[in-house]
């Protein structure tokens, strides 16, 4: 008898254990970005919080670029179910998913705290969700990849200083330049330290931190401040199908661990600007700081392309809004 018993809770114990085996799921979140860089470094976070907030039954496990698909095609393989989710920038599918330009307007927000206010407070997030819904996608949350913007071998006090010059950019970036008097250049980010070295291009629009893990301040010597972007901001999103099938506990996980890492990832910006900014020093990469006329004349010849983006879609009218009545709140005239 005491035999049987025994059998018996040894195979319920076993029939528990292998319960909780069959509940764990893992899901496979393909990052565009290099497990070392801080966009990387934010997604690794994300899935560590939404391992511990489930117990593990739910595990997010990343793959880096090029592990499980190309990075352009990265939305129909999120819509596919080919991956369960995509941390990374949606400026590769502009051409089915407007929306994603209007955050990368120049000089949208002047700050990581004033940004996240506009995502989160007034709307943004809202509009961009849905927007990013028609896709079969589930819009989770931004990421902040810290301040991005002009970077030349050249001084830029001015608008003149511009004309003639050749700028590595492309999509918006390439549109901003060409605003400002520039010639762009679409010469992909790897590609790029060879071709300031060579002379092929006088500057590039890029992250500042990228002088230092990058190594552009060998080629680079002028950094134009306000950047563009402060900061430039990218998604974490998710196959809705896959969302939907989640629990509800496992849901709200997601979304949890998403805000923390959104939050993150914009409070921790202005330390990484402020490491760029001692590092540019350190390497003799000047800081020039735009005058106050100067960056109302930059800002003047450069307002067209937000109404350009908000005839895109109706979402993109909703969203330049919100930008410009923010933009309006703060002073800036246009």
């Amino acid at each position: 008898m005491a035999r049987k018993f025994m059998a018996l809770f040894v195979g319920a114990l076993l029939a528990l254990s292998f319960a909780g085996i069959a509940q764990a799921k893992t899901l496979r979140f393909q990052c565009v970005y290099p497990e070392t860089a801080y966009a990387g470094q934010t997604t690794t976070y994300f899935a560590d919080q939404v391992n511990k907030m489930t117990n593990g039954k739910l595990k997010i496990k990343v793959f880096w670029p090029g592990q499980l698909v190309k990075s352009r095609e990265a939305l129909e393989s999120l819509k596919s179910g080919m991956i369960d989710g995509y941390s990374g920038s949606f400026l590769y599918f502009t051409g089915v998913f407007p929306e994603v330009n209007v955050q990368w307007l120049p000089f949208n927000w002047s700050s990581p705290a004033e940004a996240k206010d506009i995502l989160l407070n007034k709307g943004y997030h809202k509009v961009f969700a849905e927007a990013m819904s028609k896709h079969g996608v589930t819009f989770l949350g931004s990421i902040s990849v810290a301040t991005m913007g002009l970077m030349t071998k050249f001084p830029v006090n001015n608008l003149a200083d511009l004309q003639g010059k050749k700028i590595r950019a492309f999509g918006l970036e390439a549109l901003i330049v060409q605003a400002l008097g520039a010639a762009a250049a679409a010469i992909p980010g790897a590609e790029q330290y060879m071709a300031l070295q060579r002379g092929t291009v006088d500057g590039t629009d890029y992250p500042w931190y990228t002088l230092k893990k990058y190594k552009l301040y060998e080629v680079l010597n002028y950094v134009s401040s306000p950047a563009y972007h402060t900061p430039g901001v990218i998604e974490l999103a998710i196959n809705t199908k896959v969302f939907n099938s989640l629990p509800k506990d496992q849901q709200e996980a997601v979304k949890k661990a998403a805000l923390m890492a959104m939050n993150r990832s914009f409070d921790m910006s202005p330390a990484w600007d402020k490491e760029a900014i001692e590092f540019a020093a350190k390497k003799d990469v000047k800081i020039i700081e735009l005058s106050k006329d100067e960056l109302n004349l930059w800002i003047q010849k450069l307002m067209p392309l937000y109404e350009q983006t908000a005839s895109k879609s109706p979402y993109c009218r909703q969203l330049v809004d919100i930008l410009k009545a923010n933009m309006k709140a703060r002073g800036v005239k246009f």
